[in-house]
């Protein structure tokens, strides 16, 4: 019978022969253009899956809470959202064991994660849209939150481009996917024709969609080279003094590249001084979350119309999209600080003008604009953060990091999510959200000014 160092000794010589045959496959002159291709595909069904149950909140809770009379209850709106976000933070609660599922990237390779979390989302899609109750809608909806956010297309992209384009390139390929969200209005003009009765529409398209966008990933999607060259440069240091350095690692408190894990990521997290400070910074921004994707409840608190609301909704995919690529060139240029802290300012500046202008019932299309501000300067700032993050931490653990960092930033969305669901219940849902979005956002931004290096130019492949 083999004893365990000879089989993992055997485990090893072939995963090394599979990643030999990986970095040998030439990818052809035009790979790079098909990986980006695909990237965006995916982005794009990230952005919608994002933003879909979003855009038709008020609907969902129409049917299944003030119509549906849930548990036998009478709701209005907002003791309706109550609930549904209460009953929803068991996916959130779910949603805890992703980090430790994206950590597998780090074991297994970029490309598995990508295909299954692909096909997670589009499940998820379709699961909502087939749901006759409100607990399979729960269902589909627990589903996306789990896959949502695993990001594993921004590590190929990040880990893929040229370092000293890096944020350019990811933000066209950011902006591109977000403009994907004008898909969201114009599914409830064609598709709902703003009857939000037929709210279930909204997720067929992009889970068909979905389906197809997975076949194509796992065709044509090949490992990061980043990743193949970081696995091989360990696989191939001798046996024995591999073994012979994870003991004298376990003395050590600092991770390194073969401690890939969501512990060790965490032990390394709170080991640097600096990474440190950032995820507590993020985790701060990471409160606002709940709140600023309140925005159709607080479109329909004030009395817009179906009509209004998806005019409004056109703005943000657009302004999305601009912000985004602006935003990559002013991070290669001017660096990631100064763009965390413009985008971070233009955020709580115009959600206070989104909640004036709704309330007001001023052109919808002023609200739009407002909106798309609001909500593009908040994903660009949290986005931005999350890229520092990466460049700070080595190849061999950078997957289980984001995991790591998305485990502990759940710290601030729990309170993020308690502060807004008790506070609805006293106050309207503009100045709960209001009260809460300005301090959290203006706070962070200037904390990470303060506390947070540049890492514009940073080469993924030299930190060690």
């Amino acid at each position: 019978m083999k004893d365990n160092s000879t089989e993992n000794r055997m485990r090893e010589q072939e995963e090394i022969s599979r990643l030999q045959k990986a970095k040998n496959k030439k990818g052809g002159k035009y790979y790079f253009i098909v990986l980006i291709g695909l990237i965006l595909l995916v982005d794009i069904i990230d952005n919608i899956t994002t933003n879909a149950t979003g855009s038709v909140t008020s609907a969902f809770i129409r049917e299944f809470f003030i119509e549906g009379h849930l548990f036998g209850n009478t709701y209005d709106l907002n003791s309706g959202l109550a609930l549904h976000n209460t009953i929803n933070l068991i996916g959130y609660v779910i949603g805890l064991l992703t980090p430790f599922y994206k950590a597998q990237a780090d074991r297994y390779g970029r490309k598995p994660l990508f295909v299954i979390s692909t096909l997670g989302m589009t499940v998820g899609l379709l699961t909502v849209y087939f749901s006759k109750s409100y607990f399979v809608f729960l269902l589909g909806n627990f589903i996306m939150t789990f896959f949502l956010s695993h990001d594993i297309q921004i590590i190929y992209l990040l880990e893929e481009a040229p370092s000293k384009y890096r944020a350019t390139v990811y933000s066209f390929i950011k902006g591109l996917g977000g403009l994907s969200a004008i898909l969201l209005p114009l599914m409830r003009d064609f598709l709902l024709h703003n009857d939000e009765t037929l709210w279930r529409n909204i997720f067929l398209l992009p889970g068909i969609a979905g389906l197809i966008i997975c076949v194509l990933v796992f065709l044509f999607a090949r490992e990061t080279e980043t990743f193949v060259d970081g696995r091989l440069a360990y696989l191939q240091i001798p046996y024995e003094k591999r073994q012979r350095q994870k003991e004298e690692l376990k003395q050590q408190k600092k991770a390194d590249s073969n401690k890939a894990g969501i512990i060790n990521a965490i032990k390394f997290i709170f080991s640097n001084k600096e990474l440190r400070n950032l995820i507590i910074i993020k985790t701060i921004f990471d409160a606002a979350i709940i709140a600023v994707t309140n925005y159709e409840p607080i479109m329909t608190e004030a009395g817009m119309t179906p009509e209004n609301k998806t005019i409004a909704l056109y703005f943000y995919p657009v302004i999305y999209c601009v912000s985004v690529m602006i935003s990559g060139i002013l991070a290669d240029r001017w660096g990631r600080k100064k763009t965390i802290v413009l985008f971070g300012t233009i955020c709580f500046i115009t959600f206070a003008l989104f909640v004036v202008s709704a309330r007001k019932l001023w052109n919808p299309q002023i609200v739009g604009l407002m909106y798309g501000l609001y909500l593009g300067g908040y994903w660009i700032g949290r986005d931005y953060m999350e890229i520092v993050s990466t460049e700070m931490v080595p190849t061999e653990i950078r997957a289980s990091i984001v995991g790591a960092e998305g485990l502990l930033v759940y710290i601030g969305m729990a309170l993020g999510f308690a502060f807004v669901n008790v506070g609805i219940l006293f106050m309207p849902i503009w100045l709960t959200c209001l009260v809460f979005i300005v301090p959290c956002v203006s706070v962070s931004i200037v904390l990470f000014s303060l506390k947070v290096r540049e890492t514009k130019g940073i080469d993924y492949r030299s930190i060690q």
